[in-house]
């Protein structure tokens, strides 16, 4: 994302955000590309994922997404790995071409580079130099780096583009062999690049990779300027810029210009055999994804059209007839305009679901939203949308004080909410809306070269922790009260230690002034806090045990102490699945630091935590997942809770469908401190209020009732199509509605970054309005529309 910042969304569970890395301050991520990190006979085949059941092929790829890693690039000249455990760039290194403009792998569109040899992890670099560079991607332990194996011949000009397709090399070479590498210049050409191999005994000048054979020999690789295509540039004195290539194993050829274009080339003589116009207005075709069949094309650019275009299908006549093959032509087959500006990236995804694997078309645009479409049926299918709104709260809260904190990518602001209105009764209250701008009071920069990774301030409003990829910050906050309303704020740096100062990925305090700490190495540290001193008092280190030094096993985002201090609970994603740990604190009553407890992990995700209760001997912990399910546990007994045995196993099926089918998973647990039964489940889009003493309803009833997402397209059966049964399944929702209140979902409030409660029956909500991040944006290309 524009900033730096880097997301790893999972396809499998309803686009939960697994991982980020916050990123460096100036350093914009221009291109990303993954590499296989294993051997290529470790994965399935697009023919071996339809014969497996949905378990097993959702455990294939996830095993095989846990191989791969994530190398990226800057137009400041630097190619680095993304580290999602510990939140940051790492292996950062020039490129010794000045900036990088585009990344291109061998493991391209999902698949190994090789099908049956080891992967050579090989990826290719364009260059502002004009120069391709081949690099191999290094081990993954900390202080190496990608190794430069090749140059290609330069083409005088910036390279915005290439597509790499792996060679039919029987030799174990990672695909080197024999592949071809298409590459768009800033000077309005596509040079072709061939690898051609042979073998020596002696040494190997630089610029080739080698190949260690069984013999005395070795295998050299050296590449080859082959083949130049002039792009038109239509009279133009500037020439075209081609800023997308893909390039398909028939040797067809597909690029995306300046001008609007999407052109096909037959890769092989270098003509041009097609052209498409992207858009009416002449505007750039920035991005290419194709199909894994290949017989469909995507392209996206400074519109916010998405247009398909599609291979011809053979006649049945020539189906049957071996010696000669008809030439196939490609057509102009379907556009979607779900984005509001630019389309920047397309990419193709795979999700397992019951019926098979779902090939999908994932596009981002300016607008900050990613929409989803239906690859095979995209002339058909309703593309779905996911907006960036965070799966971890950037906002924390002050109850004493009344502030809250929300963390920016460089620097933490603080707003004050006024107390409400005194009322009679509760059911008296109605919600009041507070200006930004209004509840200001300050901004606290944070002097670093990284953005910042999480923030917490303390309940009392005396403290405020801040981190990001490289320290830990810690302020002190005086606040200045005249007439009971905050006016300024005063924050004074506390200095660290070199123990204490240890960069964060996740912050929470306690009553007791104690500030919990989970590092980005792994341990989870407990810091004693007072205005004067920062002492370190323990160190948890048991969650980690039997995790491997993998950018993929990721870190704990998310902490909660209960109300009375005893107990710690800490979060993780982990290949797929989630993982709570469970620790006790030494309180004024006793007790001591010990990891309690290991939560058994789910299939899904985890994507909160909370205790639920004022603490005491029947201590309860809430597990959200991504599936919308929760499950309550007993710390005392290391149990399924007795709410939870009753319901049975697994609860998604006991749930009502209004809330397990909903798109988006739930995010938070927040509890009313005056109705500890109670708690209320918050998403994005919605929060369900539940009460564990109320039995559980076969439908969720909906607030407001007449809200148009409450409203849901139900299909009547064959046999039960009358309107006499439609009426009678209205009334049996109304009754339904009446007698049960348990699970209503509440729809009045949308784009919810935080939620919680500030007092006994009241509660907070922080929005982000759709309409407030449009007017943040630039304008969109203008449209013509017909009659106008």
């Amino acid at each position: 994302r524009e900033g730096g910042a880097v997301e790893l969304l999972s396809p499998q569970d309803r686009w939960v955000s697994v991982g980020t890395v916050p990123g460096v301050r100036g350093r914009d991520v221009d291109a990303l590309v993954w590499v296989c990190g294993k051997h290529g006979n470790e994965s399935a085949s697009g023919g071996d994922m339809m014969s497996l059941d949905y378990d097993d092929q959702s455990h294939l790829i996830r095993n095989a997404d846990e191989q791969r890693r994530l190398f990226g690039c800057s137009r400041d000249g630097t190619i680095f790995e993304l580290d999602f455990a510990k939140k940051r760039h790492k292996s950062v290194m020039g490129s010794g071409g000045g900036g990088v403009f585009c990344l291109a792998s061998l493991c391209s569109r999902g698949k190994c580079c090789c099908s049956g040899g080891k992967c050579g992890g090989y990826f290719a670099a364009g260059c502002e130099d004009g120069s391709v560079r081949i690099y191999r991607a290094s081990s993954g332990e900390e202080g190496s780096f990608p190794e430069l194996v090749s140059t290609l011949p330069s083409a005088g000009n910036a390279i915005l583009s290439i597509a790499w397709v792996a060679g039919q090399s029987s030799n174990d070479d990672g695909g080197m062999g024999g592949s071809v590498l298409f590459a768009g210049v800033a000077d309005g050409t596509i040079r072709r690049y061939d690898c051609n191999t042979s073998r020596v005994l002696g040494a190997i000048s630089t610029g080739s990779v080698l190949n260690s054979s069984k013999d005395s020999t070795s295998v050299s690789y050296r590449w080859n300027s082959t083949l130049r295509m002039t792009v038109e540039n239509r009279g133009l004195q500037e020439a075209t810029k081609v800023w997308a290539l893909a390039a398909l194993s028939d040797g067809t050829v597909v690029s995306g210009d300046s001008l609007g274009h999407v052109q096909i080339w037959d890769g092989m003589s270098g003509t041009m055999t097609q052209t498409f116009d992207h858009n009416e207005s002449g505007a750039d075709v920035l991005c290419l994804a194709v199909s894994d069949d290949e017989n469909k094309i995507f392209a996206g650019g400074i519109d916010p059209r998405v247009q398909c275009i599609q291979r011809q299908c053979l006649p049945p006549s020539s189906s049957n007839n071996q010696e000669s093959t008809p030439v196939r032509k490609w057509i102009n087959a379907q556009a979607n305009r779900k984005h509001t500006h630019d389309v920047k990236a397309l990419a193709i995804c795979h999700k397992a679901t019951s019926q098979g694997s779902n090939e999908l078309l994932v596009s981002g645009s300016v607008d900050t939203r990613i929409c989803m479409y239906s690859a095979g049926d995209f002339r058909s299918s309703r593309p779905k949308i996911w907006y960036n709104w965070p799966s971890v709260s950037p906002v924390s809260i002050s109850r004493k004080q009344r502030v809250l904190a929300v963390t920016r990518d460089d620097r933490v602001d603080l707003y004050r909410l006024e107390a409400p209105p005194s009322v009679n009764s509760v059911t008296n209250m109605r919600p009041e809306a507070r200006d930004e701008t209004k509840c200001f009071l300050k901004s606290l920069h944070i002097k670093s070269s990284f953005n910042l990774v999480c923030s917490t301030i303390s309940d009392d409003g005396a403290f405020l922790a801040v981190s990001d990829a490289s320290s830990l910050y810690l302020f002190s906050l005086e606040f200045d009260d005249e007439n009971g309303v905050i006016d300024d704020v005063r924050p004074s740096k506390i200095n660290l230690s070199g123990k204490c100062k240890q960069p964060c990925t996740a912050l929470r305090f306690d009553a007791l002034g104690r500030l919990i700490c989970a590092t980005v190495d792994g341990p989870i540290i407990s810091l004693q806090v007072s205005p004067d001193e920062v002492s370190l008092e323990h160190v948890f280190k048991e969650h980690t045990s039997g995790l491997s030094a993998s950018s993929h096993h990721f870190p704990v985002s998310s902490l909660d102490v209960s109300v009375d201090g005893k107990w710690l609970a800490a979060g993780r994603f982990a290949s797929g699945k989630g993982a709570v740990h469970v620790f006790t604190l030494p309180t004024k009553e006793g007790g001591q630091y010990q990891h309690w407890w290991s939560v058994p992990e789910m299939e899904v995700p985890t994507t909160s935590i909370k205790f639920l209760g004022r603490g005491g001997a029947e201590s309860s912990l809430c597990v959200g997942y991504s599936s919308n399910a929760f499950n309550i546990f007993n710390l005392e007994s290391r149990s399924l809770s007795q709410w939870n045995t009753d319901m049975g196993f697994p609860l998604v099926k006991s749930l009502p469908r209004e809330l397990t089918s909903r798109s988006e998973p739930v995010t938070r647990i927040i509890c009313n401190p005056s109705s500890p039964q109670k708690l209320i489940l918050g998403a994005h889009g919605f929060f369900c209020h539940v009460d564990l003493h109320q039995p559980v309803p076969d439908k969720a009833n909906m607030f407001p009732p007449d809200h148009l997402r409450a409203k849901r397209i139900q299909m009547p059966n064959s046999e039960d199509s009358s309107m006499h049964s439609l009426r009678r399944q209205e009334k049996q929702k109304k009754a339904n509605r009446g007698s049960n209140s348990n699970f209503t979902i509440c729809l009045r409030y949308d784009s919810i970054l935080f939620q919680d409660f500030v007092a006994d029956n009241e509660m907070v909500i922080v929005e982000q309005p759709w309409l407030s991040v449009l007017e943040d944006l630039p304008d969109a290309l203008s449209r013509r529309v017909y009659g106008t």
